[in-house]
């Protein structure tokens, strides 16, 4: 009981500017190179950045290309360069800040890692018996409509909806 009272008066007293627990708090934090629990979700982080990477150098490839509408010459080229070099660096260093720094993405990350390695991956024996029968399935039901689809159109030939002959309709179909 006496604790709550203490942790309760430490709790309304305004910190000091050199207090000790800002400075821990300081520490804490690190700097912009020092990675946010850096042996968690190493690969969902690092593919993910892949993905980001390739992503950023298409939409600079696109921007690259989209400047050429500018105008022609040199300086239209050092536009392009320009304005691509700038969204790679821009979008690059954004990207490590999310997936290195910024602690909400870095612990989803983390915690999708954890997730799907709880997963029941199939095995291979089980995708290729799968696979096998939507194949199977797939070319009966296509066989299947495929009568249906000619018995339907004799029928309507039959009544007269249709106007080619019979003969038409087979020789079309062969």
């Amino acid at each position: 009981m006496a604790d709550v009272a203490a942790n309760e008066r430490n709790r309304n007293q305004p910190l000091d500017s050199g207090s000790a627990e800002e400075s821990v708090s300081r520490e804490v934090r690190g700097g912009f190179f020092d990675i946010y629990k850096p042996s968690q979700g190493y690969h969902t982080r690092v593919w993910t950045g892949v993905a980001a990477g390739a992503m950023i150098c298409w939409f600079a490839h696109f921007l690259y290309e989209k400047f050429e509408l500018v105008g022609s010459g040199a300086k239209t080229q050092y536009i392009q360069v320009g304005v691509a070099v700038a969204t790679i660096v821009s979008l690059g260093l954004l990207t490590y800040w999310l997936l290195a720094l910024n602690r909400r993405v870095c612990d989803f990350l983390i915690a999708t890692e954890g997730e799907m390695k709880k997963v029941n991956w199939t095995s291979r024996k089980e995708i290729f018996g799968s696979t096998k029968v939507v194949i199977f399935v797939l070319i009966f039901m296509s066989i299947v409509l495929f009568v249906v689809d000619v018995l339907f159109m004799l029928f309507f030939n039959a009544i007269g909806v249709l106007k080619t002959g019979v003969t038409g309709v087979i020789g079309d179909l062969f």
